[in-house]
């Protein structure tokens, strides 16, 4: 029995317990549960094939981006480093240098664990300053 018949039952039984009235049952075919069920069945499985490929396209849109990308995605969004003036270089594709001025050591600390996260990243060398 899907989830969907289950979760219509209860809400008609809420009803009757609240209002005091049973529903009147209506004359169903047989099997008519059963087709309904399968029905939604189906589009739930429809829906997550359509999610599954679209997480693919995001997955190899992402895997496009070059490492230097990625890596200033990642700083630039983030709040504690908004303020920062960190600039991004990458040697032999996969290792990332970081450069330039933070506010804080939590902040240098915070880009270096975000770059080091990143997809494609190896290493980080963490050469920011803090002001």
């Amino acid at each position: 029995m899907s989830r969907f018949l289950l979760a219509g039952l209860a809400v008609g039984f809420l009803y009757a317990v609240a209002t005091g009235q049973a529903p009147q049952p209506q004359p169903a075919q047989p099997g008519t549960a059963a087709k309904i069920g399968e029905k939604i069945d189906r589009g739930l499985n429809e829906i997550g094939s359509e999610l599954s490929q679209a997480w693919a396209d995001v997955r190899k849109s992402v895997e496009k981006m070059g490492v230097q990308s990625r890596v200033y995605g990642r700083l630039h969004w983030d709040k504690a480093l908004e303020s920062a003036k960190v600039e991004i270089s990458i040697r032999d594709n996969q290792v990332v240098v970081l450069s330039g001025n933070v506010a804080s050591a939590a902040a240098k600390e915070k880009a270096e664990q975000l770059a080091r996260d990143t997809i494609g990243v190896s290493s980080v060398v963490n050469e920011l300053s803090v002001k």
